[in-house]
């Protein structure tokens, strides 16, 4: 799905301050929690392009249970047979709730938040492996003083490399806080890896 279509329509505020929720049919299955997706919005007097991040989804719109009666005959099947929803081939509708990051600037190196969510009737767009390789990672693998610890898992292995800025965390404190069997160790193994590689050269 290309990133220049919409994927869903915004509906109105969520329940905390920063978030939003919007409507779509996910066709393709692609508005996982965690998938980043993103508005335009007028800030200031300027266009400007807002990332969010999915937290939240339930059904608005399911199959009817009569359709799953038989396990030998696919629900789409049936529904084809009543015309139930013939035309746009949708038959499920989700709502999601996302939580704004805000518009990246370059100078502050950080995320603004608008502190507004976006109107109701807005378009959304799954955000781009372009934009989003350049606003999560502040330093590319194999920078000086970079961590690559690995991609985001919403897209493609490899597509959108996460990496760390070394001197966020060792001129200060660094605390890597999860479940048990999270990671946190193989984490931990990563970072100091990456602190040892010849662009590095750290001693630890």
């Amino acid at each position: 799905m290309s990133d220049s279509q919409p994927v869903g329509t915004t509906k109105g505020p969520g329940q905390a301050p920063h978030d939003f929720t919007f409507v779509s049919p996910d066709s393709a299955q692609t508005l996982r929690t965690g998938q980043y997706v993103a508005y335009e919005a007028q800030v200031d007097g300027q266009k400007r392009r807002i990332l969010a991040r999915v937290t939240e989804r339930y059904p608005l719109r399911l199959f009817p249970d009569s359709f799953m009666a038989s396990p030998a005959i696919g629900p789409d099947f049936i529904a084809q047979m009543i015309g139930y929803d013939r035309e746009s081939g949708d038959h499920e509708l989700f709502q999601i709730t996302a939580t704004i990051l805000g518009y990246y600037d370059p100078v502050l190196q950080d995320f603004i938040n608008p502190r507004l969510p976006p109107r109701t009737g807005r378009p959304v767009y799954l955000a781009g492996v372009e934009e989003l390789k350049s606003v999560l990672s502040t330093k590319k693998p194999g920078d000086i003083g970079s961590a690559h610890l690995g991609s985001l898992l919403s897209r493609e292995r490899d597509a959108v490399p996460v990496t760390v800025d070394v001197q966020a965390f060792t001129s200060t404190h660094l605390a890597i806080i999860a479940s048990t069997g999270a990671g946190k160790s193989y984490l931990a193994g990563v970072l100091l890896e990456e602190l040892l590689k010849p662009y590095n050269r750290a001693a630890v």
